[in-house]
C-alpha cells in the first residue's frame, strides 16, 4: 500500500441515532455464528417478583470510543456515486445481505488489472474514471473505492493497513484492505477488494482482528482464503504476491476516520488503532528510511492508538442496547439506544407479527402470563437493517 496512513477527528455524538449507553459486558458478539445468539441477564429496574426470568439474546452494543466520523447519507457524493455507476444494478435481485456484500466487492475487483506501479493520486471517481481508459492501480486504490461503494450503499465500512512479519523479508509489505459490518453475521468482516477475496473458519467469514489472532497463534490452522461471489477456495499463499498471503495480518492497524469518502480533504489525527498485545511489543517493526531499516519505527513515532481491550476495535454499528424499567406489574418501559450511522428508526415485532417502527427510542411492552418476547433492530436511512436482538420476560406470578 503506498500512501502514508490516513487518521482523522470527527465527533460521533451527533451523528450517531440513540444515546451512548453504557457498555454492558458479556461474550463476544463474533464468536462464529450467524447472528450470534449470547443469552445474558436483562436487567430490569424496579422488577417485580412476577417476574421469574428476564434475559437479551443477540449481538451485545460496544460503543466506537476510538473511532470518529461517519459517512453522511445527506452527502450528495454518495448518490452521485451510487446512480452514476448503478450500483443498484449490482445488487438486483441479491436479497442475502452477505451476497450483497460480495457483489460490490467484485464489482470494484473487476473495475482494473492490478498496476503495483501506478501514481495515480485521485479521489474515488477520478479513480474510476481513469480505469475506463485501461489504466490498472494497487491496494490503496481497491481500498477507497470499496469503501465508497459499500458506504454508497448504506454498509458500514472502515480502511486498515495490514502487513506481513517483517522478519519474513526484513522489510515491510504493507497493504490496504477494508472491513465491512455484516448484519448477517453481526460481526466486521475483512474484505480485500484488490484479490476479491477474504478468510472463512467454519463457513463464517473473520475479521482482520481474527485474522490477526489465527495467525499469530498457530499460523492460520483451520482458515480458508475464499475469492469472489461464490467464495471459490483458493491457495493461502503466493509467492509472487506476498501481500495476498493471510501472513499480512501479522500487524493490523485500522484507520481512526471512517468517513473518508464523504469527506475526503478532512485532516487531524493521524494515529493508528492497533491491538496492544505481547505480539505488538516483542515483535520487530521495520521501517524502510534513506539511511536503512528502523527497528519499531512506528511505536516509536507515536504513530500507533495502541488498546489492549479488542471491543475497542470491534464497536457494533446498528446493534441495539435495551435498558428496561418496570412500570407496573403489567408493563415494561423499554429505552433503545444504539451507534447507527444515518439511523432511520428501531423496529420492533413480536410473536411472529410484523415488524413495526417506533417514532421514537422508547416504547411500552405489556406483559402478559408466561413467556414474553420482543425482537428489536434498528434500521438506517438506505434501509438496511441491523441485526436483531431479542428480550424475553417470563412472568408467573399474577398479573
Amino acid at each position: 500500500m503506498r500512501s502514508e496512513f490516513q487518521g482523522i477527528i470527527l465527533l460521533l455524538a451527533a451523528a450517531f441515532g440513540g444515546t451512548a449507553a453504557a457498555t454492558v459486558l458479556g461474550p463476544s458478539p463474533s464468536g462464529g455464528t450467524r447472528a450470534a445468539e449470547h443469552a445474558r441477564p436483562l436487567v430490569i429496574d424496579g422488577r417485580d417478583p412476577s417476574i421469574t426470568a428476564a434475559t437479551v439474546a443477540g449481538p451485545q452494543f460496544y460503543p466506537p470510543e476510538l473511532f470518529q466520523g461517519f459517512e453522511d447519507y445527506h452527502n450528495p457524493r454518495l448518490r452521485r456515486l451510487r446512480e452514476t455507476y448503478k450500483l443498484d444494478d449490482v445488487v438486483a435481485g441479491e436479497t442475502d445481505e452477505f451476497r450483497r456484500l460480495l457483489r460490490l466487492r467484485h464489482w470494484v475487483f473487476s473495475r482494473w488489472p492490478i498496476n503495483n506501479n501506478q501514481t495515480f493520486d485521485g479521489d474515488v471517481f477520478a479513480i474510476l474514471e481513469k480505469a475506463k481508459t485501461g489504466a490498472g492501480f494497487y491496494c490503496t486504490h481497491s481500498m477507497k473505492v470499496q469503501h465508497a461503494v459499500l458506504t454508497a450503499m448504506g454498509y458500514v465500512s472502515r480502511n486498515l493497513g495490514v502487513d506481513r512479519n517483517h522478519e519474513d523479508f526484513g522489510r515491510s509489505v504493507h497493504h490496504g484492505v477494508n472491513e465491512v459490518w455484516s448484519n448477517t453475521f453481526a460481526k466486521w468482516v475483512l474484505t480485500d477488494a484488490k484479490y476479491d477475496v477474504h478468510y472463512e473458519r467454519n463457513g463464517v467469514p473473520l475479521s482482520a482482528l481474527e485474522i490477526h489472532t489465527a495467525v499469530r497463534t498457530d499460523g492460520a490452522r483451520g482458515v480458508r482464503k475464499v475469492q469472489g461471489i461464490e467464495r471459490k477456495e483458493i491457495p493461502m499463499e503466493n509467492p509472487e504476491t506476498p501481500e495476498a498471503s493471510v501472513r499480512e495480518y501479522w500487524w493490523v492497524s485500522y484507520y481512526m476516520q471512517q468517513n473518508s469518502f464523504s469527506q475526503p480533504h478532512w485532516s487531524g489525527n493521524n494515529r493508528l488503532p492497533i491491538l496492544d498485545d505481547a505480539g505488538f511489543r516483542e515483535t520487530t517493526w521495520y521501517r524502510g528510511t534513506d539511511t536503512g531499516l528502523v527497528k519499531h519505527w512506528a511505536y516509536r513515532a507515536n504513530a500507533f492508538l495502541p488498546t489492549r481491550n479488542p471491543r475497542d476495535l470491534d464497536w457494533t454499528p446498528g446493534v441495539v442496547q435495551l435498558r428496561a424499567r418496570q412500570v407496573s406489574p403489567t408493563e415494561l418501559t423499554l429505552q433503545l439506544s444504539s451507534a447507527t450511522p444515518n439511523l432511520r428508526d428501531y423496529r420492533i415485532r413480536s410473536g411472529g407479527a410484523e415488524w413495526r417502527s417506533l417514532t421514537g427510542a422508547e416504547f411500552r411492552w405489556r406483559l402478559s402470563r408466561g413467556t414474553n418476547t420482543l425482537e428489536m433492530r434498528t434500521r438506517n436511512l438506505f434501509g438496511v437493517e441491523g441485526p436483531i436482538v431479542t428480550a424475553t420476560v417470563q412472568v408467573n406470578g399474577k398479573l
